[in-house]
């Protein structure tokens, strides 16, 4: 089929890495049909994708907002949801203008039948129950839409139950991958030119739990993963502290390409706040878990998410998960303003925190934040690093950096256009947004 012939495919992502791999499935699925072809989201196309997150009520939002402007720009081209958001609400999501096809977690598989069925006004809704999602997706993904690093996904959803959360109800149980399809998978990106693959999934550590014996796989996953010639760096991108094994910790400090760094959730340093959110840990277990680390190694790259604001939250658990954050060695914080979540047990609290109290709670998080991060990068300065060679957009230009195993951006203002793979840099300074380095030239 010729270029004039195919469909223009543009897709847009909300939300968490899991959701970028899911984007990435859809569109392998679609272009191996050979009638669709992958155009810039900016671009004009036929068909636009949108893979929602509903993690809070703002990502609903702004998912909204974006299928409006669709509809508004592009009156004549086809407009398909996915993702949490679309799973959770597909009548809603339905009714917004433009929207010809909402497609379910379960129903991903079938995205190229499901388009040729919805052409613009359609408004089909296909959406299985979200226990009909039993099986894990296998596509052959190869490369990655303007990334230099590969994301694998290796396990999907989730069998907790935090109150807080809705990720059981839009993504089902959790499931884990075929090991020798991960490690395939990883060959095959390897051979098209990635050297740093990031393990994703909803519950990383739970890899598995259900496969077999019962027993967690992560530990001889990674191993595995280490093995294949060609990978040069390896990361988690999040894992919950209750699957931190002390196996994966020396792991990480014996293996020099197993980045030095942890996304690792903590949601609140209040104990009466973590057993009302259903969490699998106290205060004092993640403090463990964060000096084992820290101990095994130094100058980690430390990130978590927290949530401001949770039902019953006093100023002094507040307070609590202030002075945790500020003494520990963290290097960023996503705090996140609660927001109810419709069909979570959290929706039926009735003690809910005033809108204006968990914003300046937010607002405070970000600021120490902020400042943790600054004082992470000027440990840097003067200092030579390995970095992964990405291009990112920034105000409108392209901009040549990358990240260090801490999950440090680094931005290289003089590098070649065509720098790539991963390079040694000297760190020269700190800009509000990132390091600044210059490559260092190898010796001949």
């Amino acid at each position: 089929m010729t270029l004039l012939n195919q469909k223009r495919v543009a897709f847009c992502t909300f939300g968490c890495r899991l959701n970028q791999y899911d984007t990435e499935a859809m569109r392998t699925l679609l272009e191996r049909e050979g009638e669709f072809r992958t155009v810039g989201f900016r671009e004009e196309a036929d068909i636009y994708v949108v893979n929602t997150c509903s993690v809070t009520a703002r990502a609903d939002a702004t998912a909204r907002k974006t299928i409006r402007r669709l509809a508004n720009e592009h009156p004549d081209a086809q407009i398909v949801v996915s993702g949490c958001y679309a799973q959770r609400a597909s009548e809603e999501i339905a009714a917004l203008p433009g929207v010809s096809l909402v497609l379910g977690a379960a129903n991903r598989g079938a995205i190229a039948a499901e388009v040729r069925l919805s052409p613009p006004g359609a408004q089909r809704i296909v959406v299985a129950p979200v226990q009909e999602a039993t099986k894990f997706l296998e596509v052959p993904i190869t490369e990655m839409m303007d990334r230099s690093r590969a994301f694998v996904k290796v396990q999907e959803g989730c069998d907790e139950s935090c109150s807080f959360c809705i990720v059981p109800q839009t993504r089902g149980r959790s499931r884990s991958r075929d090991p020798e399809r991960v490690i395939s998978q990883v060959h095959e990106l390897v051979e098209s030119g990635y050297s740093e693959v990031v393990l994703t999934g909803v519950h990383v550590g739970e890899f598995g739990a259900d496969l077999g014996n019962g027993q967690r796989l992560l530990p001889a996953l990674i191993e595995q993963i280490l093995a294949i010639p060609g990978v040069l760096r390896f990361r988690l991108s999040s894992i919950e502290p209750s699957t931190i094994t002390q196996d994966v910790i020396d792991l990480m400090a014996a293996e020099p390409r197993f980045a030095n760094h942890f996304h690792i959730p903590f949601q609140s340093g209040s104990n009466e706040v973590l057993a009302r959110m259903q969490r699998r840990y106290t205060v004092e277990m993640f403090e463990d878990i964060v000096e084992r680390i820290n101990a095994a190694v130094p100058g980690f790259g430390f990130g978590t998410d927290v949530i401001c604001g949770f039902p019953g939250e006093s100023d002094a658990d507040f307070q609590q998960t202030f002075d945790c954050l500020e003494r520990w060695p963290i290097t960023y914080i996503h705090p996140f303003t609660y927001s109810i979540r419709p069909g979570s047990e959290a929706e039926r609290f009735s003690d809910q925190v005033d809108g204006d109290v968990k914003k300046r709670r937010t607002r405070a998080l970000k600021r120490l934040s902020s400042d943790k991060t600054m004082a992470f990068r000027q440990n840097y300065v003067g200092r030579e690093t390995e970095v992964m060679i990405e291009r990112a957009k920034r105000s409108g230009e392209t901009v040549i950096g990358g990240l260090t195993d801490t999950y440090l951006r680094v931005d290289l203002p003089h590098a070649p256009r065509d720098a790539d793979g991963l390079r040694v840099v000297q760190v020269t300074g700190v800009s509000e947004q990132a390091l600044v380095g210059e490559l260092v030239q190898p010796k001949g």
